[in-house]
């Protein structure tokens, strides 16, 4: 019987174990997914703007809390320097938050080719 009682506590830490591993692992899945999804939707964010770039080469006004698939956008664009601008993207989804920060040149002739000359995902400047 003490036997018995042995092998019982053994097989229970050992489930117990198994159960805290495959609950880790799912966390670190669901993280994963969650992230690449806030990134999808802040690039979905940068390509509106350059969509809007290329219609009209004057706008500037961005976004803000635009809605896209299960998360919202906003766009922040700095036309300044213009034909050279500055397009940011910061979306949330699903509680996490990712950025898109584009400094590009916008073409002056039609079509209005926008040439990306610096990409950086979530880093803040």
């Amino acid at each position: 019987m003490l036997i018995t009682i042995f092998v019982i506590a053994v097989i229970a830490v050992l489930i117990s174990g198994i159960l805290a591993v495959s609950t880790e692992h799912l966390q670190l899945w669901n993280n994963q997914l969650y992230s690449t999804q806030a990134l999808q939707v802040a690039e979905a964010g940068l390509n509106d703007a350059m969509a809007s770039l290329r219609s009209d080469p004057n706008w500037n006004t961005g976004f803000t809390a635009k809605t896209f698939w299960i998360g919202s956008y906003t766009v922040d664009v700095n036309t300044t320097d213009f034909p050279a601008i500055v397009i940011k993207s910061v979306a949330t989804a699903n509680g996490f938050t990712a950025n898109m920060i584009a400094k590009a040149t916008v073409a002056q002739s039609n079509p209005r080719i926008i040439r990306i000359d610096d990409l950086r995902v979530n880093s803040y400047e």
